[in-house]
Formats: structure tokens, C-alpha cells, sequence
């Protein structure tokens, strides 16, 4: 008799488990024939500023991180890296970089973990890339005027992944096109047709710049060693109006892992003063000069110790037709106030 009841209660807790786990496992998507409904992000819907990622392409792996800065974010960066902006190079003999008509923007960098606001936002690259802060290389801040562009090339050196993030978006055209891809679904391929891109962006994956949002796209495969072509991108020219981006680009390992400790406080974020003032950035500029590293060391030099190097001309604060004219015998952009003032109201 005590057996029998031993063995009911075992077995009708053995019965209460199963029916729980049957209860619990209905709530399962798919177990009952349900299916997985996922929040359909308000796609073009202008007012909505939640943070959210979008896949646009498998090939090459490319996502969109809408309102991935705040626009405070984006004034910080364009005010720290304003003053500093020069004619951009491309990669020429040597590694050395080359001015081109290939590439028609300005831009300047502004070092890793500078202060807080851009460490902040390398750490939230780091999270969403899940690579580290110091894989990235420094930032680099672009500006596109009127017909500038970047023509087709990969990113290359070593790097694994690019993201873009946009600053100030033009009124026309600065479409970031993959030559090669394909978008990750039919209804994104369809929603293209309509988007009123450029000729240049038309029947690529393309994205138009909006300000905050950021574009991250893998330059390898997932092996981090073969590069994917599909990764070939264009930087379309801008109709009208004026973009700024900022760049970093990731490695799969630390990236000068020593300058990267060091940077916090760099020379760039002091209030030095424009390039065009004409000054030594150094304490040592007269003596390099006097054993030739003008020559020697020219793009350092030309960069740190023009005045050293009589480059341009001393000029007095106010002296705005001085200070221009050394910044254009330098190939430094000749920002107008009031577009410089526009873009941080």
C-alpha cells in the first residue's frame, strides 16, 4: 500500500513538471505554429530620433545606425576639427600621401580618446563593431563642398571595417554607393527607386547622408583575412550644399597601441591658434630648422614649424586677409564664418 501511494505522488510530479514545461515551451515562438513579429522601424519617418540599426546589404556586410549621434555630438566634432581642415591626399609612392582630383574633400584628424565626448563615441563604435577602442585609427573629419567627391576604392591597410558618420548632410547628392552589392531585401531595393538619389548613387546600394546617422560596413570577410570587394564604395559628389563626415576605420587588432594611451589632451583640442596665425607649434622648430629638417622632415615641419621655416607671414589676430592667405599657401580650407557658424548653431 505505501509503495502505491509512493509511486501516485512520484508520478504525478512527474506529470506537474511535463505540464509545466508543455506550458511554458507553448509560450516558445514557433512551438504552436506561431511566428516572430518584429517592430518594423518607421522607415523615412523624420521625426523619429530612437536610436535603431538597419541591415542594408549582405553584400558587402553594410548597416545603418540611425541617430547614432546626438547633434551636439556632431557640433563638437565639426568646432574641434574646423580650424584644421586640408586639402585630403590619397595613398601615393611610398605610402605617402599624395593630393588628387581623385579625391576633392578636405579633412584633418583628431586623435583617439582626446577628451570625453570623443571617447564616448569610440566607445559606442566599439560596442557596436565588437572591436575595441584601440583597433580604431584616429578620426578623420571630412568636408565635401560642391562637386566633391571620393572616387571607387577600398579601404585597404589592413583595416577590417569603416564607419561613417555623418555630420552635416547636403541638400543634394554625397551618397555613400557600394559599386558592387546588393541590398538585403527586395523591399529596401524598391524603396531605392523612389529615394531621389543622385545619378551617381542610382543602382547601387547607397546611402543618403543624414545627419547623426552612421554607416558601418566590413572591408573583409568574416575570416578578418581575405577583403571583400563588394566593400568598393564611392563617396558621390555633392549636388548642392555642404556634407561632413567623420571616419574610423577598425583593425582586428590594436592599432599603435602606445599613441593611443597618450592621446587624451592632445595639442588639437587646446586653443592653439589657427594654422593661418603663422606660429611654431614646437619649442624646438628654430633649431630643426637651422640643420635643415625643413627639408629633410618637410610635411612635419611645414605642419608644426612654418614660421621656422618661412612658409607664410606673421599676422596679427584680426587680420583676416593675412590669416587666409596663409591657410590657402598652406591648402588649408577657407572656412567662411558663416557657414562655420551655421553648422554649430
Amino acid at each position: 500500500m505505501i509503495l502505491l501511494v509512493r509511486s501516485f505522488f512520484f508520478f504525478s510530479f512527474l506529470f506537474s513538471l511535463c505540464q509545466g514545461a508543455i506550458e511554458e515551451e507553448s509560450l516558445f515562438i514557433g512551438w504552436q505554429g506561431e511566428k516572430n513579429i518584429v517592430r518594423s522601424p518607421n522607415i523615412g519617418n523624420k521625426d523619429d530620433t530612437k536610436p535603431w540599426v538597419e541591415q542594408i546589404s549582405w553584400k558587402p556586410r553594410a548597416y545603418v545606425y540611425h541617430n547614432f549621434l546626438t547633434k551636439s555630438e556632431a557640433r563638437h566634432i565639426v568646432n574641434v576639427a574646423g580650424k584644421h581642415m586640408k586639402r585630403s591626399t590619397v595613398v601615393g609612392e611610398n605610402d605617402k600621401g599624395v593630393v588628387s582630383n581623385y579625391r576633392t574633400s578636405y579633412g584633418t584628424f583628431i586623435n583617439r580618446n582626446v577628451d570625453a565626448v570623443i571617447d564616448s563615441i569610440e566607445q559606442r563604435i566599439a560596442l557596436w563593431t565588437h572591436l575595441p577602442p584601440i583597433n580604431q585609427e584616429d578620426m578623420q573629419v571630412l568636408r565635401y563642398g560642391a562637386t566633391n567627391k571620393y572616387g571607387p576604392h577600398t579601404d585597404g591597410l589592413g583595416r577590417v571595417a569603416t564607419v561613417l558618420m555623418y555630420l552635416v548632410a547636403p541638400e543634394a547628392g554625397g551618397e555613400t554607393a557600394f559599386i558592387n552589392s546588393e541590398w538585403a531585401t527586395q523591399g529596401q531595393a524598391s524603396r531605392a527607386t523612389s529615394m531621389n538619389l543622385s545619378d551617381c548613387a542610382k543602382g547601387h546600394v547607397a546611402f543618403k547622408p543624414k545627419m547623426g546617422d552612421a554607416l558601418l560596413f566590413y572591408d573583409r570577410k568574416p575570416d578578418y583575412k581575405t577583403e571583400d570587394s563588394n566593400s568598393e564604395h564611392t563617396g558621390c559628389p555633392v549636388v548642392s550644399g555642404v556634407k561632413w563626415n567623420a571616419v574610423k576605420w577598425i583593425h582586428g587588432e590594436p592599432f599603435n597601441a602606445n599613441s593611443y594611451s597618450m592621446s587624451r589632451g592632445d595639442w588639437m583640442h587646446k586653443n592653439d591658434p589657427d594654422p593661418g596665425m603663422c606660429v611654431n607649434r614646437h619649442s624646438q622648430c628654430e633649431a630643426w630648422a637651422n640643420v635643415d629638417e625643413c627639408n629633410k622632415n618637410s610635411q612635419y615641419m611645414a605642419d608644426n614649424c612654418a614660421l621656422a621655416c618661412k612658409l607664410c607671414s606673421p599676422c596679427s589676430d584680426n587680420d583676416k586677409e593675412c590669416i587666409n592667405s596663409n591657410r590657402a599657401k598652406a591648402g588649408y580650407l577657407i572656412l567662411e564664418a558663416k557657414e562655420l557658424a551655421s553648422l554649430l548653431d
